[in-house]
């Protein structure tokens, strides 16, 4: 919820210019012994912009040099309200900015772990602009009920000049 009297971020105009930055991955140790990487590279795009809607283009590059695309759809349902929406997101989630970030309402992704096999995390996603410009997005991962990783992203906005 927006303080009173703070007007909240446009997300459509913050994410005009691409974000990017890096990731890490904490997994508790029960879990370490999965084959995951726990670092990785990250941006963020709008694509298909219209009035009133875009695609979002998440881009995440691992340590091997393999990459991993996401696109969601976006729709501006109010000033401060917006849906998100993805073929493994079922239900998707709405986005609720701040002034000074933006709160997912809690959503689940239908997470690749080992090859083809795909389970449904759920995301606790809240992000912070910081006073430096860095959007640092804090996503805790819950299977079941069980915490089973924590997402930390550091991102700074690319140069308009791509």
């Amino acid at each position: 919820m927006v303080a009173s009297g703070a007007t909240p971020l446009d997300l459509r105009e913050l994410f005009a210019v691409p974000w990017e930055g890096s990731g890490a991955l904490w997994r508790p140790a029960w879990l370490r012994w999965l084959p995951l990487p726990t670092t990785f590279r990250f941006s963020s795009e709008i694509v298909n912009a219209t009035t009133g809607a875009w695609d979002v283009l998440d881009t995440m590059t691992f340590p091997d040099g393999s990459t991993q695309q996401r696109r969601m759809h976006c729709r501006q349902l109010a000033p401060e309200r917006l849906r998100l929406t993805a073929e493994d997101m079922p239900g998707g989630a709405e986005v609720h900015p701040r002034s000074d970030g933006f709160d997912f309402t809690p959503y689940v992704i239908r997470t690749r772990v080992l090859g083809p096999l795909r389970i449904p995390l759920r995301h606790l996603d809240t992000v912070q602009l910081e006073p430096d410009g860095t959007m640092l997005d804090i996503i805790e991962l819950r299977f079941l009920g069980l915490r089973v990783g924590r997402v930390t992203m550091r991102l700074h906005r690319t140069s308009a000049d791509r």
